[in-house]
């Protein structure tokens, strides 16, 4: 019975995440930036698009589940939010039913509008809430936190306020009980490439944002650093921030105070970083991209719940980057097939900058018209509409030499 508590224990701290928040007052569009690199055991993930009681919102779903959970997501009054498993904050022992962040998120985005109103709309949350995570929020007014909290309290912490204009978080919580400290090496990581990018001269973008914490082979405690310079065939799959259950990677692009909340982003990876490109959503339940929605809009269950992003992705990473499927083959990483081009095959990570720059050269200069009020709304969707089936072409003619 020992040993059973224990490997449940050691399963659960692997459902993980690594996020971060960056202040408007830290960015020169004023605008701020949440990053969510989502670690589960549900590996198949989708977007839906939900009618809350006062807001329509769009989230990050596990595919089999058909409403009540959101795992990060947008609503349209500009509110974003995510959440990181804590393993450190609880402080009871009753026999409630956890691991109802999802279910949270789903109520906040459907009922708040800022950080303001979700502090508020905890007071009438029944507890115990079934929660021991660290939230992530930021609005349309300019506020962007991290909520620490268990099944009866929580600890607020303004990003606005922090001397480096942002703050890094993975899976405990700085209030909670410091020998229970999960993901702490890939926190030094995440900090490291923070750190790194606020002394670079150009600010980070979404895109890049993805590829220096989701695509790295970094481990900032061992002192590695992975390039298609020094990759290896084969590296064991521990404590980097992409890992084999990785299943989405969510950067939101907030507004700046009095903008439009329309114009926020959430710029979405579904599947294993390295085998799926990010595609800007916007909030609009007619003009979400096809491929990150469920394959059936009708379906009850099954693979009619999948994306297909996610599937093509799922299947690329189960061939090319966890090809062994034989003893404790699935722990490998086949590190240069992700990093290394070969003669007249390009690497996974090539593959994927190839599209992703078609995607952020076509889709940028039509989003800039449409927040300077230069294009109307319609003329907008319509062009974006049209880009959304453009990327999915170019998606898998780039990567045709991996889709099996």
């Amino acid at each position: 019975m020992v040993f059973l508590c224990y490997l449940l224990s050691m399963t659960s701290l692997s459902w993980a995440c690594t996020s971060f928040i960056i202040s408007g007052s830290a960015t020169p569009t004023g605008r701020p930036m949440m990053f969510k690199h989502r670690d589960t055991g549900e590996l198949n993930n989708r977007i839906a698009h939900f009618q809350g009681p006062k807001y329509s919102f769009i989230g990050l779903v596990n595919s089999p589940k058909l409403d009540g959970e959101v795992w990060a997501g947008m609503n349209e009054a500009g509110l974003c939010i995510m959440n990181t498993a804590s393993y450190n904050l609880r402080e009871d022992s009753l026999d409630c039913p956890m691991d109802r962040e999802g279910e949270m998120m789903y109520h906040v985005l459907g009922n708040c509008a800022n950080l303001s109103e979700f502090e508020a709309w905890l007071d009438t949350y029944p507890q115990p809430w079934g929660v021991e995570a660290n939230f992530g929020l930021i609005d349309a007014q300019g506020g962007a936190a991290y909520y620490e909290m268990n099944n009866h309290r929580w600890i607020k912490y303004d990003v606005n306020q922090e001397p480096s204009g942002y703050r890094v978080v993975t899976n405990f919580s700085f209030a909670g009980r410091y020998e229970e400290y999960a993901g702490y090496e890939r926190y030094l990581t995440a900090s490291a490439i923070m750190k790194e990018a606020f002394s670079a001269t150009d600010p980070m973008t979404a895109v890049e944002a993805i590829d220096m914490f989701s695509r790295q082979y970094r481990h900032e405690l061992m002192g590695l650093y992975y390039t298609s310079n020094n990759a290896p065939q084969y590296v064991v799959d521990q404590d980097f921030i992409p890992r084999r259950l990785t299943s989405a990677v969510v950067v939101f692009d907030g507004v700046a105070q009095q903008q439009d909340p329309r114009h926020t982003l959430m710029w979405t990876v579904l599947g294993y970083p390295a085998c799926a490109v990010a595609i800007p959503l916007v909030l609009h339940p007619d003009y979400l991209p096809p491929y990150m929605l469920a394959r059936d809009p009708h379906a009850i269950a099954g693979q009619g719940l999948h994306s297909e992003m996610c599937d093509l992705a799922m299947a690329i990473k189960q061939q090319w980057v966890f090809p062994l499927h034989i003893s404790n083959g699935n722990r490998y990483i086949a590190l240069q097939n992700i990093l290394c081009d070969q003669p007249h095959v390009p690497s996974l990570l090539s593959c994927v900058h190839s599209v992703e720059k078609s995607i952020v050269a076509a889709f940028e200069p039509l989003y800039a018209a449409w927040c300077r009020g230069e294009i109307a709304d319609k003329e907008f969707y319509q062009q974006y509409q049209r880009l959304v089936s453009l990327w999915m072409e170019d998606y898998k003619e780039t990567f045709a030499n991996y889709i099996p």
